[in-house]
């Protein structure tokens, strides 16, 4: 089964507080699931290798501080070594706007920036099947998100329905061998949480919302 790792550091722990509805049930049913509460645990678990998974559930690692800046240094190496890191929860909530961009830009080398915390429709684009599978995502739905600009068309699983360059809701692209998903929504629905099982390998066809004649088409 794989191995994921749950990053909550600013006194919240995801496992005891129910965000999302069917979320936390679903990972324990398809995975290894462990939360690290500290930084020192954390890197305990990524340097043994243990991690194939890492939900980032708060802002934490974006800090300036020099454990967080050398936590965010091992998990782009990490990263790039072929896990999956995906931000989450109270992420996009709570993270500060500036450190956000540092952490894409100076850190990932990806050209996404921080565009605006606004509520819009939402759409799924067409996007690679060999990254994530979309049977499982929602098509189109109202939500309110921290929203990313710059985002290339080939990294936008979903976008504002306007089509606009600034509107990108969730963004996924590869670092190295392995994988970097964002998710910008601040209500903690069906859809993200849809959503951050595909971007984990973890959605299952009992997941699917495409009908079996759809599916043969």
């Amino acid at each position: 089964m794989p191995n994921v790792l749950v990053l909550s550091f600013e006194g919240f722990s995801f496992s005891s507080r129910q965000l999302y509805q069917q979320l936390l049930p679903k990972l324990l049913s398809r995975a290894v699931v462990h939360e690290s509460l500290t930084i020192q645990d954390a890197m305990n678990y990524i340097s043994s290798g243990w991690p194939t998974k890492i939900l980032v559930s708060d802002p934490g690692i974006t800090a300036e501080d020099e454990e967080s800046q050398q936590l965010l240094s091992v998990i782009v190496e990490y990263t790039k070594q072929g896990c999956t890191t995906i931000t989450m929860g109270f992420f996009a909530e709570t993270v500060e706007f500036d450190r956000l961009n540092v952490m894409f830009k100076e850190y990932f080398h990806l050209p996404w920036r921080v565009a605006e915390s606004t509520k819009n429709d939402i759409r799924l684009l067409t996007i690679d099947e060999c990254m994530i599978r979309t049977d499982s995502l929602v098509s189109a739905f109202y939500a309110k998100a921290l929203f990313l600009s710059r985002v290339p068309a080939a990294h936008t699983i979903y976008a504002g329905s306007s089509g606009a360059a600034t509107s990108t809701y969730a963004a996924y692209a590869r670092v190295g061998l392995g994988k970097l998903g964002f998710i910008g929504d601040l209500n903690f629905g069906e859809e993200p949480e849809r959503l951050i099982l595909a971007m984990c390998h973890l959605d299952r066809p009992e997941d699917s919302l495409t009908e079996p004649g759809e599916m043969e088409s």
